[in-house]
């Protein structure tokens, strides 16, 4: 069976559920289509940022069936995908940094359930070095509720 006849025959035999779910991932790679620069990750996750200040952004992430984990919350490796993401983008942006930035370090500390509408990250630059970016994280629901705070280092890359 090749793959059009593969998507097909699962289209016609999909519940709800994954029929919400194949929207989605459509959604996501029509959007990933449409901007050669978003990650499929971020796509999928339907991530949408917003820079704050040279120093602060946010991340918002609604919430979906495929975030869930087995016992119907956020799954933890999500949010931490989530606070990576967020810290990781703002390291890459921050003042004098010409190339991005790879993650070096990163602690998560879960707080509250994942749970909510919609998953808020904001990522902040602690210090600004040579070679190295720290940053800390919070992620909470719409309700301001924080599910997770993260701190990280990330490193810059070289511009050659």
């Amino acid at each position: 069976m090749d793959t059009k006849e593969e998507w097909n025959h699962f289209i016609e035999t999909s519940d709800t559920e994954e029929q919400e779910a194949i929207k989605l991932f459509l959604t996501s790679l029509k959007a990933k289509r449409e901007n050669k620069n978003l990650t499929h990750i971020a796509s999928l996750l339907q991530i949408k940022t917003k820079r704050i200040d040279d120093y602060t952004l946010e991340m918002e992430m609604p919430n979906s069936p495929l975030l869930d984990n087995s016992i119907g919350i956020v799954h933890g490796g999500l949010t931490a995908t989530l606070l990576d993401t967020a810290m990781g983008t703002m390291a890459s942006l921050v003042p004098g940094n010409k190339r991005g930035a790879v993650t070096v370090e990163l602690k998560v500390d879960f707080i509250n359930p994942g749970v909510g509408e919609k998953f808020i990250c904001r990522a902040h630059v602690i210090h600004n070095g040579r070679q190295l970016v720290r940053m800390e994280g919070k992620v909470s629901n719409e309700n301001g509720i924080v599910i997770a705070s993260a701190s990280g280092t990330f490193f810059k890359l070289s511009s050659e």
